[in-house]
């Protein structure tokens, strides 16, 4: 089963793939890194997963690398890195917008997984801020009290409904004002790494 996976990541890599192999907690780990092209989306997607003894490959989960989707007046972007150190894999993701994208995200989270002696994942730590929409498109969801404090108990009940739903979207905890910013601050230094170690090779 593996030889077939191996093999068939082999041609993926002459178009539009490529294969990294890790260990991690003494777990042997497949990176693969696909790229897509589709009608008005393209980016790249890292999969990652656990090689078992049995020569088998159990799927642990996929993450957006990079993403770009619309045309030229309206772009939703996502871009994205990953981190290891030790027993650890952290996850960076920054959604934004360009030109008229004014029902895309904007924001940024943040995933710590540990990898245990079985070489399972088990999210440690998850963070997020996100604007679902642009500031001024939306009216109903309860994001407008991001920006300004609820007064009453309905409105305060619409922050919580919100901060609820892109938190179980997200799997990650909700970053307010200070932290919120704080949390961008540091996917976008993460970003930063990433570009400059592409750029030492």
């Amino acid at each position: 089963m593996k030889t077939i996976f191996i093999l068939s990541l082999f041609f993926m890599q002459l178009f539009s793939a490529s294969l990294e192999h890790v260990t991690i907690n003494n777990n042997d780990f497949s990176l693969v890194k696909e790229h897509y092209d589709d009608y008005d989306s393209k980016g790249e997607v890292l999969k990652l997963y656990k090689e078992e003894q049995n020569s088998n490959l159990t799927f642990l989960l996929s993450f957006t690398l990079s993403d770009t989707t619309g045309g030229c007046s309206s772009k939703s972007m996502v871009k994205g890195s990953y981190e290891i150190s030790g027993n650890t894999i952290t996850f960076y993701t920054m959604w934004t917008r360009r030109g008229k994208a004014y029902l895309s995200p904007y924001g940024a989270r943040v995933q710590r997984y540990k990898v245990l002696d079985s070489g399972k994942l088990e999210l440690i730590e998850g963070k997020v801020y996100v604007e679902e929409t642009k500031k001024k498109y939306d009216n109903e969801s309860g994001m407008e009290y991001l920006f300004h404090a609820p007064k009453t108990q309905e409105e305060k009940e619409q922050l919580q409904s919100y901060v609820k739903a892109v938190e179980e979207k997200y799997k990650a905890t909700f970053m307010f004002k200070e932290e919120g910013k704080a949390l961008i601050e540091e996917v976008k230094k993460a970003l930063k790494r990433k570009m400059k170690a592409l750029w030492s090779r």
